[in-house]
């Protein structure tokens, strides 16, 4: 069951990285990642005062499957936004060069990131996603 819950993180990690977000703009993005964090402290709190308040039985089971699945929740969430922001970064960096540094654009380290920018997203998206399947990894069967 929890190779199952490791393989389906994940795989929800790849769709976000590599599908979800050709869908929409990155400030809709930013935004949906951005809020997605602190309202998964407060559906989490709500549901953990749901339960005290209602004195439901919960397990060992129970505790480790919740917590896991909000630990990792908020490590996709985390490394998306992670994502969205290196890629405005690169963004960012690439436009200021072709407005103010035109005279430079042909000279080295300049003329390598404008020309490779699709590939460092890329590339870092891969070492996003590597580094969060380890992180869950960590979260669904690093544990005894």
């Amino acid at each position: 069951m929890k190779i199952l819950c490791w393989l389906i993180f994940t795989g929800l990690n790849f769709w976000l990285l590599f599908f979800f977000t050709k869908k929409f703009e990155r400030p809709v993005l930013l935004k949906i990642f951005a809020w997605g964090i602190p309202a998964l402290f407060v559906i989490a709190l709500a549901i953990i005062l749901l339960i005290g308040v209602t004195k439901l039985p919960t397990g060992d089971i129970f505790e480790f499957f919740f917590f896991s699945s909000i630990f990792a929740l908020l490590v996709v969430l985390m490394i998306n936004l992670v994502n969205q922001f290196f890629f405005y970064m690169v963004d960012t960096v690439v436009s200021f060069h072709q407005k103010n540094n035109t005279a430079n654009l042909d000279r080295q380290p300049v003329k390598f990131l404008v020309s490779n920018q699709d590939t460092l997203k890329r590339a870092a998206t891969i070492i996003w996603f590597l580094g969060s399947a380890l992180m869950l990894y960590g979260i669904w069967l690093g544990k005894k």
